[in-house]
């Protein structure tokens, strides 16, 4: 007697790596190109993608040249002392939106984020009274200014826009910051009282 057994699905076939291949090169890529490359209907590439962002595997988004437009990036390696600090420090700056990375390490070094400021003024306030790492629970810090990025030249960063809040997610209140009232700052993306597009 033979027991036939369902066959277990291959969630990453061949198609899909394929898709992932090809939409790593191109995010704007059209359906209906995917679909000819892949020989199946462009119905299919739609499914295929649709069951990729479901799994949390892929989100298509327009990445950005911050080189192209002057900004500058920093990266700041954090140490902190234990998880509660470091689930504290994570959720105050998960939504912040100047930070373009925010990943845990091993090693000397727990947390890394990589930031982005629009000149030079307000890359002196992310290392000093805006700073990630003047949180407590800090061990110690290093912060490392870049000159260039070689690759990838874009990048998945959020685009300064003046959002709807009066409280920046950090919690900071750019009304009440010295940074902010002498001009040097422009203020928070997130927030209203972001000054950035006179810059831009």
């Amino acid at each position: 007697m033979v027991v036939k057994t369902k066959r277990k699905e291959v969630f990453l076939n061949d198609k899909r790596k394929e898709i992932l291949a090809l939409l790593s090169r191109n995010g704007k890529v059209s359906l209906i190109k995917l679909a000819k490359t892949l020989g199946i209907s462009h119905v299919a590439v739609r499914k295929h993608i649709q069951k990729l962002e479901e799994k949390g595997v892929l989100h298509v988004r327009g990445n950005i040249n911050p080189q192209a437009l002057g900004f500058r990036l920093v990266l700041v390696f954090m140490e902190i002392i234990n998880e509660e600090y470091m689930f504290r420090i994570i959720e105050k700056f998960r939504e912040c939106p100047r930070i373009i990375f925010l990943a845990n390490m091993i090693g000397g070094y727990n947390l890394i984020a990589l930031m982005y400021a629009e000149n030079e003024d307000v890359l002196g306030c992310l290392g000093s009274v805006c700073s990630i790492r003047t949180m407590e629970g800090i061990r110690r810090s290093e912060v490392y200014i870049l000159s260039s990025i070689i690759k990838p030249k874009y990048l998945p960063l959020d685009f300064p826009s003046k959002g709807r809040r009066k409280v920046a997610p950090c919690g900071r209140k750019c009304t009440e910051c010295i940074e902010y009232k002498t001009q040097k700052c422009l203020g928070c993306p997130a927030t209203v009282h972001y000054k950035g597009f006179q810059y831009f």
